[in-house]
């Protein structure tokens, strides 16, 4: 009798040390809205009209992330799809282990999207990213850390690597730059991040959806994005900017 005692003992220490490691992975923060002009200026770039108060809803359950409510819906028009934000977009998240699993939803029935990701990760660093959008080719990220700050992502496309990401940390532990390779070329893109202010960035860690970074990287917030090319000689030559109201970070 005492023997199994024993062993139902252990079982429910086990169980419960696997709950609290589940928790601790996505907790809630506090965090509960995402301005979507944080976002990363490639996802935005994307979209034809975003207003400054558009934002991101953080649901929790149990005190972890359990849903990411509004995104950008494509609207048919005479020149081309137009892409407009809306909050019958939402992510189900369900966090399993060390895995995270994600799928796009829509609270209304005439809308239904295809899209699944799983996230998995190590002493709750994310290490591989996976997307599926119905039958299109996988997007696999992958990535590796140095000194706790992520130093490289991969992304593939199926079974191809199109392009790599080289993260650099300034003192502070504040993302300094981010240098684009692209393995059949060779050319660059390098984004330099810059003018950060002192307050704690509430969005830092949390990498559930890629359109967080590289917002999410860093200890403070920036302010200011330049971005250059550069060509197969080395030469440089200004590709883009972007500025933040310090009011976002209020």
């Amino acid at each position: 009798m005492k023997k199994i005692w024993l062993f139902f003992f252990h079982g429910i220490l086990f169980l419960c040390f696997s709950c609290s490691k589940d928790k601790e992975l996505l907790s809630d923060q506090g965090l509960k809205e995402i301005p979507v002009f944080l976002l990363s200026p490639d996802f935005l770039s994307n979209y034809n009209f975003y207003p400054f108060d558009n934002k991101l809803k953080l649901a929790y359950k149990d005190r972890q992330l359990s849903r990411i409510t509004g995104g950008f819906l494509p609207i048919p028009t005479a020149t081309g799809l137009s892409y407009h934000f809306t909050d019958i977009i939402y992510w189900d998240i369900n966090v399993i282990g060390d895995r995270v699993k994600l799928e796009k939803k829509s609270s209304d029935k005439g809308v239904s999207f295809d899209e699944r990701h799983e996230l998995r990760y190590h002493n709750k660093l994310i290490t591989e990213r996976r997307i599926n959008r119905g039958d299109q080719s996988i997007s696999i990220y992958k990535y590796e850390y140095e000194n706790n700050l992520l130093k490289k992502e991969y992304c593939y496309l199926g079974d191809r690597l199109p392009l790599e990401k080289t993260f650099y940390f300034n003192a502070s532990k504040n993302l300094d730059s981010i240098v684009y390779e692209y393995p059949y070329s060779a050319s660059k893109i390098i984004e330099i991040f810059t003018n950060y202010d002192q307050k704690p960035n509430k969005l830092r860690g949390l990498l559930v959806l890629e359109e967080f970074l590289p917002r999410a990287l860093s200890v403070n917030n920036y302010m200011e994005m330049n971005r250059l090319y550069v060509d197969e000689a080395g030469n440089r030559s200004p590709s883009g900017e972007r500025r933040w109201d310090a009011k976002l970070f209020n």
